[in-house]
């Protein structure tokens, strides 16, 4: 059935509304450059010469070398040549992930201990990996380690750069033998600062649509050249991502992550504004977000008794599109659960979790509608 209410949009860490400029640069880009960028005539080296112009422009702003970007379909793709590449390995090693990794990530635990691998998982206390478990974990075995850099179900930030020095001083005290650190890094780029250089990571997954891009099309940073892609395909993107680069996608993001940066500080802000808000109105809730270090554009509350999943529909009839855990989760039962659990949250609070998400479009009047919204529905049926 249809929603009779105005539709407010509070699923941002799910996926962003595309900014008219990208939306611009998608439809200008599709319509002027037709040649594929490996083509050797002169609509190809045309679109081979736009593709590096982008390049070099998302480059300066993320502060890499143009030959650390590869463009990717998403995040989860550029996740997955990253983990895919232990694959080609002879000797089976160690992999430790941590138990809030997004679905992208931590399916791949499956295939890699039916390949013969050892896989470790760190829970996160409060939404936290502590430097202590993860030194506890690491063997001389360890070839990966894998560790979101912001939560995409409670917004916590991870202190990448303390938990990456954990790894750099095993290395030494071990023997020196090279341990590559990734990091999913997709609900941070264009929200809040970071450099990767800094963090000292090898490797970050990003996608379009978390920043007001397209969908499917997305990168891959990465520092170690011994990375290969388990399935090479063609040459393209340094032979680490095969297959015709989605040019007027790439160019659309582009413009989408220079509008981010230019807007920052300002959008940071204004939804740091609603978040407090809402942490405030929805007091009498137990948030599961933590209150330090956490990404402002993410607040997960649980209106237990209630099941999450009944709560989100009710919310929809009050024309408030809201998530009970990320939209990849929300595909398979109880994963975001999971997330919670790992967190240390009670059952009960985690079957009850409600994901609010904002973005630079989102308002205070929106979000003083879905407070009003959330409280009398829950007085209603609680």
């Amino acid at each position: 059935m249809a929603c009779m209410y105005e539709l407010r949009y509070f699923d941002n860490a799910a996926t962003t509304v595309m900014s008219e400029s990208s939306l611009r640069t998608y439809q200008e880009v599709a319509s002027a450059y037709i040649g594929n960028p490996s083509a050797l005539h002169q609509k190809g080296l045309e679109a081979k010469a736009y593709l590096q112009q982008n390049r070099a422009r998302v480059a300066s702003l993320l502060q890499i070398g143009e030959g650390q970007l590869i463009f990717t379909s998403g995040a989860t793709e550029a996740n997955a040549i990253v983990l895919e590449s232990l694959i080609w390995r002879q000797q089976k090693g160690h992999v430790i992930l941590s138990a809030i990794e997004h679905p992208s990530v931590s399916e791949f635990a499956r295939l890699l201990k039916h390949l013969g691998w050892s896989v470790s998982f760190l829970n996160a206390p409060g939404g936290f990996i502590r430097c202590e478990d993860l030194q506890k974990a690491l063997t001389k075995q360890t070839r990966l380690v894998s560790l979101m850099l912001v939560n995409n179900v409670v917004g916590s930030i991870q202190d990448i750069r303390s938990l990456v020095r954990t790894v750099r001083e095993f290395e030494k005290q071990a023997g020196g033998r090279h341990i590559h650190f990734h990091t999913d890094a997709t609900q941070a780029l264009g929200k809040i600062r970071f450099s990767l250089s800094e963090l000292g990571v090898d490797s970050a997954a990003f996608s379009a649509h978390k920043f007001h891009g397209p969908r499917g099309v997305g990168m891959l940073y990465n520092a170690n050249p011994a990375l290969e892609n388990l399935s090479r395909a063609g040459d393209q993107e340094g032979g680490l991502r095969g297959g015709t680069e989605n040019l007027a996608g790439i160019a659309a993001m582009t413009t989408a992550l220079e509008e981010a940066y230019a807007s920052l500080d300002r959008n940071l802000g204004q939804v740091g504004e609603i978040n407090a808000y809402l942490r405030e109105r929805l007091g009498s809730f137990t948030i599961l977000s933590p209150s330090q270090s956490c990404s402002p554009y993410i607040l997960n509350l649980s209106v237990k008794p209630l099941p999450s999943e009944v709560f989100t529909r009710m919310l929809y009839d009050r024309g408030f599109c809201v998530s009970s855990g990320s939209a990849c989760s929300n595909n398979a039962k109880q994963k975001g659960e999971g997330v919670l659990t790992a967190m240390h949250y009670h059952s009960e609070l985690a079957k009850s979790s409600l994901r609010l998400s904002f973005s630079n479009d989102t308002t205070l009047s929106d979000a003083e509608a879905l407070a009003d919204a959330i409280i009398s529905l829950y007085q209603e049926h609680a």
